[in-house]
């Protein structure tokens, strides 16, 4: 039974949850309050795509832009430690475990004891002797990669530059839980799941423009400019949304798509303090993003990925630029968590991106610097802070015609684009399987 949705918010789980209820036949309708869909991700630098990101893969198939990806090479994943070694981990097109156990055993960034101690843990998890603790979601990253034999110099050199792009974080403010399975789904289990791929473009021109694109041939109604200002209820339903005009508007389901800071202000002071599911979210605490895009004078043929340690920016992209067609590159210098950042003249950020490129890239020659923009968002992502996981609500809230979407929401994920993706998927599934149980 077709059932008509408002969508609260245009950012991309928003907007997947449109396009899956869109197909199905509901009358969808997204309010958002800019003036462009997208959310934060509108000019975000190109994702970086593992195998195992399943939601993000299927939505880029359901767009069609698989043939985009078809054509493109592994981005080899490469450390620049402090100490100026640069290491390369290997990619090995093995199957399962053999190729997780060869490719620890070859990589330099870790030294022997690490690695024996590393392949010590790997055995014992695969045999569940003895099993996990159940207390890593409590922990920081860091104590616990301590515990399983991992030295300063590992932490420092290797596992903190992935905690910072798998999570979102550094070690002592990573969720040894959160941490622990992303690296599993992402480097452990199998050689596809290895593969990393990063598209020379950036979020809107990859991902949301052909999102778009699909919403308009299926005739999702779109409001920009529209500040939504209260949810009312009633019992334990939603019955309206009131816009910063004073005008309302009714659906039979309403999807929250707004992050936690914005979603709360909404909601009326009774249903706070009544609902645990509302009341946890204050205690989300959400971390900042910083990147610094440079255009360069200077081509190359593929795509080229950097984590940094000790550096101002922690990891580093370099693409060739397929959007202007010359001979140029664009360069992503990218550091999360580091609110000290955000204040920073761009002048200086961009001098500093300069510095952190010539380190990763080093060449015969420097490249001239076409442009520079700087990006900042003090509430980029849900912090993936030991203990976070209880507080992320899941998808169904305790109002029978209210889901709540978002990257911050309890996926599984960290708050990252795959976690955006399946949320919204999610909302989608539930809501029309609500459906079809109602009018069964």
């Amino acid at each position: 039974m077709s059932q008509s949705v408002l969508i609260l918010g245009g950012g991309v789980a928003g907007l997947t949850s449109a396009l899956l209820l869109a197909e199905k036949g509901h009358a969808v309708r997204v309010l958002e309050q800019n003036s462009h869909l997208g959310g934060r991700l509108c000019h975000a630098p190109p994702p970086v795509l593992l195998d195992a990101h399943e939601a993000t893969w299927s939505l880029i198939n359901r767009l069609g832009q698989d043939a985009v990806t078809r054509r493109l090479r592994h981005t080899p994943l490469e450390f620049l430690q402090s100490t100026g070694a640069r290491i390369q981990f290997l990619h090995l097109p093995l199957p399962s475990p053999l190729n997780t156990l060869l490719g620890t055993t070859l990589f330099q960034g870790l030294s022997m004891r690490d690695r024996w101690h590393l392949l010590s843990f790997l055995e014992r998890t695969w045999e569940q002797d003895p099993p996990l603790p159940n207390d890593l979601d409590s922990r920081a990253a860091d104590e616990w990669l301590t515990s399983i034999g991992q030295s300063e110099a590992a932490r420092h050199g290797v596992w903190n530059s992935l905690a910072r792009l798998l999570v979102g974080a550094a070690l002592p403010e990573s969720s040894a839980g959160l941490f622990m399975r992303t690296l599993r789904r992402c480097f452990l289990t199998g050689a596809r799941a290895t593969k990393l791929i990063v598209p020379p473009q950036g979020l809107d021109a990859f991902l949301l423009a052909p999102l778009k694109t699909e919403l308009d041939r299926l005739n999702v109604q779109v409001t920009l400019n529209a500040t939504v200002t209260q949810l009312r209820f009633s019992q334990h339903r939603v019955t309206e949304v009131e816009l910063a005009d004073r005008s309302t508007l009714t659906a039979d389901w309403y999807l929250s798509a707004l992050p936690p800071h914005r979603l709360t202000p909404l909601l009326p002071e009774r249903v706070i303090t009544h609902y645990a599911y509302f009341q946890q979210l204050s205690r989300l605490k959400e971390a900042s993003w910083v990147a610094v895009r440079l255009h360069l004078d200077q081509p190359v043929k593929q795509t080229q990925l950097v984590l940094l340690e000790g550096k101002t920016f922690h990891w580093i992209i370099r693409h060739p630029d397929e959007t202007r067609q010359e001979q140029t590159s664009v360069v992503w210098a990218q550091a999360v968590g580091e609110s000290d950042l955000l204040p920073r003249a761009k002048e200086e950020l961009v001098q500093r991106a300069v510095e952190d490129m010539a380190a990763a890239f080093p060449g015969a020659t420097t490249p001239r610097i076409l442009d520079g923009d700087v990006v900042r968002l003090a509430s980029a992502m849900v912090a993936s802070r030991p203990g976070a996981h209880q507080y992320r609500p899941i998808a169904t809230s305790p109002f029978t015609n209210l889901l709540v979407a978002g990257a911050w929401t309890d996926t599984g994920w960290p708050a990252n684009l795959e976690s955006a993706i399946l949320s919204g998927r999610r909302c989608a599934e539930a809501l029309s399987a609500s459906s079809l149980h109602q009018s069964s």
